[in-house]
């Protein structure tokens, strides 16, 4: 398969036949690991890669066959959806081959080796740990102990993997061609698409727990909750969610409560927090914690930041900090 006719060709960000320069590259692109040659097929290692907001979409071509041990992933999840050959896959207690119709979910606190077989092929969904974390925020309200952790053998021959595959393959295509979901602000509406599917799609250890969330609730309960998604910073009360539900107060009460186990106010906090988080995650330079606060409608740093490290574990000072880090 010639290089021009490879998903995300126009994003070619390597290649080369020395096989130290691919290691080298791999290592940057995902994280530092061993790497060993199995084979004496010619060395060719391309790879193209393109990211939507914080997703990133790799085609990877690896030859020779080689062992990969990079440990844990620790800071983001992996799809692996096979192109051309096959990787045998050993993942905590699952073992797999990706090829054909079967890819592979990688969760971050699973140890994972793999083999790639001569002139492999695949095509790599890179989401960061912290993405997925803010959607399980968003729907539960916290982060959910223990992490979440997906199966490992991901069958694209099922219904809903299929859909969740021709998703991918629009993403990939709206890359190639600059189409308007592959730029702002639609961009985060298809990585918030393709992550909330995947979630969807793929047996994890939360599925029940996520399916249950949200798609049964009222509509006056998906009203209330579009009004604070849309005007997070507004001074929110119970009267006002109410109205623009078209629903009594108690009424609500009562619907957030069954459906959400939680409260209308305590839903505006989650929401607001998540909001935040995002903000900082993608800190641009000059961006205070007060900014991300108030942006969102937290106007009492101190209850705002003790909530948000009940939330997520860490300052949101922390947060910024890691974030501008990652930006130098």
């Amino acid at each position: 398969m010639a290089t021009a006719a490879l998903p995300l060709a126009e994003h070619c960000q390597f290649r080369s036949a020395s096989f130290e320069a691919m290691h080298r590259r791999l290592n940057n692109v995902l994280k530092p690991h061993r790497l060993r040659r199995l084979s004496r097929t010619p060395v060719s290692g391309i790879i193209c890669r393109a990211t939507l907001h914080r997703i990133s979409i790799s085609l990877m071509r690896i030859s020779p066959a080689v062992d990969v041990r990079p440990g844990t992933l620790e800071h983001f999840y992996l799809v692996q959806v096979p192109i051309q050959g096959a990787v045998e896959i050993s993942h905590g207690e699952d073992r797999l081959c990706c090829a054909g119709s079967v890819a592979a979910v990688i969760s971050p606190e699973e140890r994972l080796r793999a083999q790639w077989s001569d002139n492999c092929t695949q095509l790599i969904v890179q989401i960061p740990r912290e993405t997925i974390e803010n959607r399980l925020v968003a729907r539960f309200g916290r982060n959910p102990r223990p992490p979440l952790k997906f199966r490992t053998a991901f069958d694209l021959e099922t219904p809903a993997a299929r859909e969740w595959r021709h998703l991918l393959d629009f993403a990939v295509r709206t890359i190639d061609e600059g189409g308007v979901f592959s730029r702002d602000p639609l961009h985060i509406e298809l990585e918030d698409l393709l992550v909330s599917s995947l979630l969807l799609t793929q047996p994890h250890n939360y599925a029940d727990t996520w399916r249950s969330g949200g798609s049964t609730a009222p509509y006056y309960v998906l009203r209330a909750e579009r009004r604070m998604r849309e005007r997070l910073a507004l001074p929110h009360t119970i009267a006002s969610l109410a109205e623009a539900a078209g629903v009594s107060e108690r009424t609500l009460h009562d619907g957030f409560r069954r459906f959400r186990s939680t409260t209308p106010m305590r839903r505006l906090s989650v929401l607001r927090l998540a909001a935040a988080r995002r903000r900082l995650q993608c800190a641009e330079p000059g961006l205070t914690v007060a900014r991300a606060a108030t942006d969102v409608g937290f106007f009492q740093l101190g209850r705002f930041a003790q909530a948000y490290r009940s939330t997520f574990g860490e300052l949101p000072s922390v947060t910024l900090r890691i974030a501008l880090r990652r930006r130098a």
